[in-house]
Order: structure tokens, then C-alpha cells, then sequence
């Protein structure tokens, strides 16, 4: 598998949060699960789907450009980043997460407040690991440390939610060859197509 590093650009207010949105991470995923319920798999560890859509429910309100698959993305590098981040010196508290969650809806919605559970913040997680990654002098080196130690992993995705595409990006889901358009099966289907009603004839005056 492969993770493509890209620098972020930094923005003033809330740069994790931007980062969420406007990510690109590539990640090269292989297959289906092969577990029930897992929307990918980590050396083992599954990503439950219900995770998946608690993140999706809870963070599309406030981020409204995230999608499930960049999403799935984050939750499959976020233990890796994080981890390093920790390495590193610029580690990253579940407190902050919530911070920084607590900051995007608060510039959405001046007073508003939500609640926010555990996949959600692992996003938040991720952002600010990301971030703070991206920040340190040797940013450049530690995008190819990162995109070694994803490469180690065994990964699979379940392809409901995410393809692997060219150059091992993650994707939309694509529909599979195999599956029948309902519409065009019923005009293939041997049965003559409905004429149309033919207009009265001009009657003579």
C-alpha cells in the first residue's frame, strides 16, 4: 500500500479543521474486509462501520465537505499519525480534540454546542497530529517516515464505501460491473417498447 504525504496549507483559524476538509492523504487499500460490519481492517484491528457513520452524522453538520471516503481515510492513518505525533514531541490529547471540535461549531454557529463520541474525535485527532506533523522543521522527512510505516500495514477496505484507484488513492465507491440497472433490464427484456398514441387525422371541413 501506499500514502502520499502533501503539505496543507495553513489557515488562521482552526488549521486542523481545514485540514479535515480540504485533505488529499492517499491511501492504497486492497479488497473487502472480509469482517462483517468493518468498514476496513488494520492489521486486524476493524474499523466498525457504525464508527464510520457516527463520524459521518456527528461531523457533517459542521464540516459539510467531509465525505464518507476521505473520512474512512483519516480513521485508517489516524493510529499512525497520532503515534508518531506522540514520537515526535508534538502528541495530541483527546482535550484538544474535543477543543477543536468545540471551536468548529463554535465558528459555525456563534453559542451552539454538540456532542461528539470517540470516532469523531479520532478525526480530531488526526487533524491536529496532521498539523502539527506538517509544522515541525523536518516536515519533509517525516511525511516519508509516515508513508513507511502505512506501508508496513496490512490494510483491506470494505468497497462499499471506498475504491482504490489509480495511482492508490482512495475513491468513491464504484459500482460493480455485475450489478443490472433495473431500467435498462426492463427495455432489454424482449418485450416491444409502448408506441406512442398517434394523432387524430385532420377531418376534412
Amino acid at each position: 500500500m501506499a500514502v502520499q504525504w502533501r503539505r496543507a496549507v495553513r489557515g488562521k483559524a482552526v488549521r486542523g479543521a481545514g485540514l479535515v476538509v480540504a485533505l488529499t492523504a492517499t491511501v492504497g487499500l486492497v479488497g473487502c474486509s472480509g469482517q462483517p460490519g468493518a468498514a476496513a481492517v488494520v492489521d486486524g484491528t476493524a474499523i466498525p462501520t457504525s464508527d464510520l457513520e457516527a463520524a459521518l452524522t456527528e461531523l457533517s453538520p459542521w464540516l459539510p465537505d467531509i465525505t464518507t471516503t476521505n473520512l474512512l481515510a483519516l480513521l485508517v492513518q489516524e493510529p499512525t499519525v497520532v503515534e508518531l505525533a506522540e514520537e515526535k514531541g508534538v502528541g495530541v490529547s483527546d482535550e484538544d480534540a474535543q477543543a477543536l471540535l468545540d471551536s468548529v461549531v463554535e465558528q459555525r454557529v456563534e453559542g451552539a454546542t454538540a456532542t461528539f463520541t470517540e470516532p469523531s474525535l479520532a478525526v480530531a485527532r488526526y487533524s491536529i497530529a496532521y498539523s502539527n506533523l506538517e509544522a515541525l522543521p523536518e516536515a519533509d522527512d517525516v511525511g516519508q517516515e509516515i508513508d513507511g510505516r502505512l506501508r508496513e500495514l496490512d490494510i483491506t477496505v470494505n468497497p462499499r464505501f471506498a475504491s482504490l484507484q489509480e495511482g492508490f488513492q482512495i475513491g468513491a465507491p464504484v459500482r460493480p460491473s455485475w450489478l443490472v440497472d433495473a431500467d435498462a433490464d426492463a427495455a432489454d427484456d424482449g418485450a416491444p417498447e409502448p408506441q406512442p398514441t398517434p394523432e387524430p387525422a385532420p377531418s376534412a371541413s
